[in-house]
């Protein structure tokens, strides 16, 4: 059994999911191998599981012709993405590279039974990196594909995280996330942030006559997308049961084979409590000070919701030596809020760090308004440190009000400044919520867990590869 996984990037969320499940399987003694885009070079600390993926060559004048389109296609959402309103996620094309054939050229260190190898393709997040059209149309429709689900995008037009709009479910159109000529573009103004056109299935159609508005592309992209996925052998995992259920909401995806709920798995190994004044101590932080942390990729992000997380500070302000963690690149939004003490520490890499910051917080804040299942809450988890979180996307599936953390209401500042006070007010409350997140992670959410989940859908789909499409929970 030999699995091949694809990612365009090395680093971000996704990457470090993909990245750990790869390595647990290669524990495991399974054949794993990791392709990533160019763009992201060589690095030494790379083993030869690891390939950047190079594609076959075409004829010089239909290389020419693919090129030509593929930058034709940047350059259209390039222009059109320029005018896109601020702080919103990326926005992505199908069109991830001019021609990207499955399999990739010079694959690394190939079996001497390659040929006969039964093969599973797991794509995680591919945007920027493989082209709709030509990667999905050269495999053979019994060849099993896997798709673990990191963000939106594999179910939408082009955005990455829906924003509450839910037009993926009808194929997009208008999309809210970028300028459009159609009226359907127009800002909501119901009480449930949707525009009512956004239910229609025609919306984005030319004058309402169901045809495709050429020059809408979140309908157009979905429309390709769709297309180009609906002869695969495609198998759905989800981290999440939110996105799960967005999935199988969606018509890009309504050719899929199967759906499955994986959570992320933690290496309880890596991730595990350290003294608390020791790992202060490395931070510089008054051991006897109660300490809350956030942290991002990038903490400006309006997704992952450091606005609010700063006007919930005022609900704390009157309590004793009290101070903030931040880790992540980016510096927090301005805020005229009373602030404590904060300590930024910027972008954070290796083991050792990670579990620094983590084990020096009282508690981690979770103020996502969207997300799937985030790692960083997981990893704090693990390092026992408890969670306050909003009840939006993934985030409920871990944080168990009087288990492991507290909810606070989606976008409900107060709500979450009130939650925060609750836990940081009661030493004895936080170190229990923080013993049930380690044990929580030990019972759900570790590494081997996922891994055996995924060796068990893998032997699923080689063994029964022909069967007839079915949708399972």
């Amino acid at each position: 059994m030999q699995i091949n996984h694809f990612n365009s990037l090395l680093d971000g969320g996704a990457a470090t999911a993909a990245r750990r499940l790869h390595s647990e399987l290669v524990r495991s003694g399974l054949d794993s191998r990791f392709y990533y885009s160019a763009s992201q070079g060589m690095r030494d600390e790379l083993d030869h599981s690891y390939a950047i993926a190079r594609w076959r060559r075409q004829g010089w004048g239909q290389s020419v012709v693919d090129y030509l389109r593929f930058r034709s296609g940047r350059q259209e959402l390039k222009k059109l993405t320029r005018r896109r309103p601020s702080g919103h996620e990326i926005f992505s094309t199908p069109q991830g590279g001019p021609h990207t054939p499955w399999p990739p050229v010079d694959r690394t260190n190939p079996s001497k039974d390659a040929a006969d190898q039964r093969q599973i393709i797991q794509l995680h997040w591919i945007a920027k990196f493989l082209d709709y059209t030509s990667f999905f149309g050269s495999i053979d429709p019994d060849q099993p594909v896997v798709w673990t689900l990191h963000d939106m995008n594999a179910l939408t037009g082009g955005c990455h995280f829906s924003d509450g709009c839910q037009r993926f479910q009808f194929g997009c159109g208008g999309c809210p996330q970028l300028p459009s000529n159609i009226q359907t573009s127009a800002p909501s103004t119901n009480p449930s942030g949707m525009d009512p056109s956004a239910m229609d299935p025609s919306a984005g159609d030319d004058a309402g006559n169901g045809r495709p508005n050429v020059q809408d592309i979140s309908r157009r992209y979905f429309a390709e997308k769709q297309a180009a996925l609906a002869n695969v052998n495609l198998h759905i995992a989800a981290p999440s049961r939110w996105l799960l259920d967005a999935a199988k909401s969606s018509p890009m995806l309504s050719a899929a084979r199967s759906f499955h709920h994986i959570p992320y798995g933690i290496s309880t190994d890596d991730y595990y409590p350290m003294n608390r004044d020791e790992a202060r101590a490395r931070l510089g932080i008054d051991p006897g000070a109660t300490v809350f942390c956030f942290g991002a990729m990038d903490v400006k992000s309006r997704r992952k919701g450091a606005h609010h997380m700063l006007r919930a500070l005022s609900h704390i302000a009157d309590l004793p030596n009290v101070e903030g963690l931040v880790f992540g690149s980016g510096k927090l939004p301005d805020s005229d809020q009373s602030m404590p003490k904060m300590h930024q520490v910027g972008p954070v890499r290796g083991l050792l760090a990670q579990r620094t910051i983590y084990s020096a917080a009282d508690v981690f804040v979770l103020p996502s308004l969207e997300d799937n299942l985030p790692l960083t809450g997981l990893e704090a988890m693990a390092c026992g440190t408890a969670v306050v979180g909003f009840d939006a996307g993934g985030i409920p599936d871990y944080v168990r009000p009087g288990s492991t953390g507290l909810l606070a209401r989606t976008g409900d500042a107060e709500d979450l400044g009130q939650k925060l006070r609750s836990i940081l007010s009661d030493p004895a409350q936080a170190i229990a919520l923080g013993r049930g997140a380690r044990r929580t992670i030990e019972r759900e959410y570790r590494s081997r867990q996922e891994a055996a989940a995924y060796r068990s859908l893998y032997a699923e789909l080689l063994g029964e590869s022909s069967a007839p499409r079915s949708i399972a929970a």
